[in-house]
């Protein structure tokens, strides 16, 4: 990241801003104590560099606009594009916050939009995600698969009505990829030609291929392990929770007894736990063990670098979507 600011000192300066955190200093995994937290309306946050000079992280927030300041960026033609965070409110074993990937997208698409500044505006993240296999951990949400894919489109429409016309979504969490890809052809149909709709993830910035050159798991898990818990370590420090290894098993955690007739319906919606007819919930206990143990070759500098890619992979396919919309060319490129 170029400028003044340290790439840590800036994600942890936005952590407030990108997906409404709350005040409250916890112990990190590794023991170092997170910075307080501002939460008073206006916040004291450090100036972010942009394109078009220095500005407020929130000034790319749509939700911390007024009408009339997204007015006059709209008569003014500078707004050209916006992003939908996409991601989950579900467990993130013992160590991490629920807000993962709703916090996670969000702060990415937050940098990338300030990096194009003034032509990006961020909308407000999908509330919830489509997770019913997590149903399984208790405070994890799902919303219907449905449900989660008619919030988008809601979005991306009144996006478009107010004459924007360069659209993506950006997802954090591995339940919304494939519903967001199987609905983006019809999303594509319905905002009609001259609007350009696209989805992704943004570890797609990051692949193995890439992180293998820093990460130190040999065969990483994405959720809640190095992968994600590096990223809290350099952006949302303080929501981490301590924990050991010994803690972990003295809870005796059991994640393949037969749930409740209420979860079991939630599980029932999605084949990685409803297959051939049953619920099957093997390998659940051994795969919740290995993240919780991954999590601990996490650090800071790991999380950066993840940062750095997934932020600069959403920067080139905004900036290359609003060239294709600017002179009337379909998206994707023929």
């Amino acid at each position: 990241m170029s400028g003044p600011m340290h790439r840590r000192g800036f994600f942890r300066s936005m952590n407030m801003v990108a997906a409404g955190a709350v005040s409250a200093p916890v112990a990190l995994v590794t023991g170092v104590r997170a910075q307080q937290a501002s939460s008073l309306p206006i916040s004291s946050e450090a100036l972010a560099k942009t394109p078009a000079g220095f500005v407020h992280p929130n000034k790319v927030l749509l939700w911390e606009n007024t009408r009339k300041e997204i007015r006059e960026w709209l008569m003014a033609g500078k707004l050209k594009a916006a992003i939908i965070p996409t991601g989950s409110v579900e467990q993130h074993n013992e160590h991490m916050a629920m807000a993962a990937d709703v916090a996670i997208a969000t702060l990415i698409c937050q940098r990338a939009a300030l990096n194009l500044f003034p032509q990006v505006v961020v909308a407000p993240p999908s509330p919830c995600g489509y997770a019913p296999y997590h149903m399984v951990r208790p405070g994890s949400l799902t919303l219907r698969r449905e449900t989660f894919q008619s919030y988008v489109l809601d979005v991306m429409s009144c996006l478009k009505s107010h004459g924007i016309r360069t659209l993506l979504a950006i997802n954090g969490h591995g339940g919304n990829h494939q519903p967001l890809a199987e609905a983006l052809p019809s999303w594509r149909e319905e905002l009609g030609s001259g609007v350009n709709v696209d989805i992704d993830s943004y570890w797609t910035g990051a692949p193995r291929e890439k992180t293998k050159e820093f990460m130190k798991a040999k065969i990483p898990t994405s959720h809640a392990g190095e992968f994600e818990t590096s990223i809290y370590m350099a952006a949302f420090p303080e929501r981490l929770r301590h924990f050991t290894m010994q803690e972990y098993d003295h809870a005796h955690l059991d994640y393949e007894t037969v749930p409740s007739p209420e979860i079991a319906e939630f599980l029932h919606r999605d084949g990685r736990t409803f297959k051939n007819g049953k619920i099957d919930l093997s390998g659940e206990n051994v795969r919740d063990r290995r993240r919780q143990e991954e999590a601990l070759l996490a650090t800071a500098e790991t999380g950066e670098k993840i940062l750095s890619l997934a932020i600069d992979f959403v920067t080139d396919r905004l900036r290359r979507m609003i060239a294709a919309t600017e002179a009337g060319e379909p998206w994707p490129p023929a």
